[in-house]
């Protein structure tokens, strides 16, 4: 897994490349904790390129949805592939999360 991180207009956006697996979940929740913790309020989860996510990754962005909320901003993910949307799907995440089919998208809601 790699994991980029760049601005896009008033948003933080944290791109997951690969699998989001066991053995690299702390990356992720150092990454998404990690901006929340800097000042970021509002963060986009790119999962475009993401083609796996284990539970304990799915922990990790509930984590950081509910740190970022209270604190006033948002976790939102974009552009998941279809077997991740039957994941959030399934385990109802979809409810939970703000999904978007690109980061552009994601980032033009207030």
């Amino acid at each position: 897994m790699r994991i980029r991180t760049r601005t896009e207009g008033p948003c933080q956006v944290i791109a997951v490349d690969g699998s989001a697996d066991v053995t690299n979940a702390s990356e992720l929740r150092q990454a998404l904790l990690g901006a929340i913790e800097g000042g970021a309020r509002r963060i986009i989860c790119d999962l475009g390129c993401t083609d796996f996510v284990c539970s304990d990754a799915l922990g990790v962005l509930i984590t950081a949805y509910l740190k970022a909320r209270a604190r006033g901003g948002f976790v939102r993910l974009a552009d998941p592939q279809e077997h991740l949307r039957d994941i959030l799907k399934t385990t109802r995440l979809d409810h939970l999360f703000e999904v978007y089919p690109d980061v552009a998208a994601a980032s033009a809601r207030p």
